[in-house]
């Protein structure tokens, strides 16, 4: 009988002490018990540090790490990665639930498959009154071969793979850490940069259930910022994709005329709502010219 791999649980946090408990007592409830849970705090000005001072007391497998000052996303996601003492790590994120079998199902596919660098599954996102809105589904095998699936995430112009995925640590460390150059999208970049050298193992069950966040939150609605910065990374890892400078240029130029048809479909759903001046930038960064410095692979101002 195989022996159970022991798991570090890497549950990142900023200032979502009331929805923390919801997340920790999932986690704590998982079938799968040969695990740390690591709750990395980015610098919470509320009070996460007592919730989690009592979950500390509840279950020893807890342990509580405040970042000294505010890292921001992918800086918290590196802290969380040197915390981790397992080569397996499991990257979750605060306010959402896990279901019990959620860890024992990730481990079982990277333990099966020695290939898979990161597993992610099918989810569900719930709205503000816990009603399923979008149920998120892909027709992907169990093993996605890694390359294959970068290039489906170019065609599809979206990543299927959220920020929550159990992977192995020593790959995310090869392949140079999270890039704070990203500050809201970090994971996409290292999902991608992963997927050069691994396959994906894909689970089609609704492992987590995302709940809804804050009213103000970068990631709910539109917001130009990270649309350019989810843009950014497609265009920095089409050229890792490809040796051939030919073939970049030619994905790089698919890439920007789905970039330019993004920003147009949220103008008009901008427009829908009422909220011209959100369009009226839309329209703006639409109108702008964005060519990659091919010496660089960077936007012009990019520093």
């Amino acid at each position: 009988m195989r022996q159970p791999a022991f798991v570090s649980i890497c549950l990142l946090t900023y200032n979502r002490a009331c929805v923390l408990p919801r997340s920790l007592d999932s986690l704590l409830a998982q079938s799968y018990k040969e695990f740390e849970l690591i709750i990395n705090d980015d610098c919470s000005t509320d009070n996460t540090s007592a919730v989690c001072a009592e979950y500390e007391k509840k279950d020893v497998r807890v342990r509580y790490c405040r970042n000294e000052q505010n890292l921001r996303y992918a800086g918290n996601q590196n802290a969380a990665l040197g915390r981790a003492q397992s080569d397996l790590v499991a990257i979750v994120h605060d306010g959402d639930v896990y279901r019990a079998d959620c860890v024992e199902k990730w481990v079982a596919v990277l333990q099966r498959h020695p290939n898979v660098g990161l597993v992610f599954n099918a989810s569900d996102a719930l709205d503000d009154f816990g009603n399923i809105t979008t149920r998120h589904r892909h027709p992907f095998p169990q093993v996605v071969p890694g390359r294959m699936l970068i290039d489906e995430v170019f065609r599809q112009y979206s990543s299927p793979i959220f920020g929550i995925v159990m992977l192995r640590k020593h790959l995310a460390i090869e392949a140079g850490g999270f890039s704070t150059d990203f500050p809201v999208l970090a994971d996409v970049d290292m999902w991608l940069r992963i997927l050069m050298r691994a396959d994906a193992g894909y689970i089609n069950e609704a492992l987590y259930q995302i709940h809804p966040r804050e009213t103000d939150h970068c990631n709910r609605g539109v917001n130009w910022k990270v649309l350019t910065e989810h843009q950014r990374i497609f265009v920095r890892n089409a050229v890792r994709r490809f040796d051939d400078r030919e073939k970049q240029g030619e994905l790089i130029d698919q890439l920007q005329w789905r970039y330019r048809l993004k920003i147009a479909h949220d103008c008009l759903w901008s427009l829908k709502r009422a909220r011209v001046g959100l369009a009226i930038r839309g329209v703006r960064l639409l109108g702008s010219t964005f060519i990659r410095d091919e010496s660089n692979g960077k936007f012009p101002g990019e520093s």
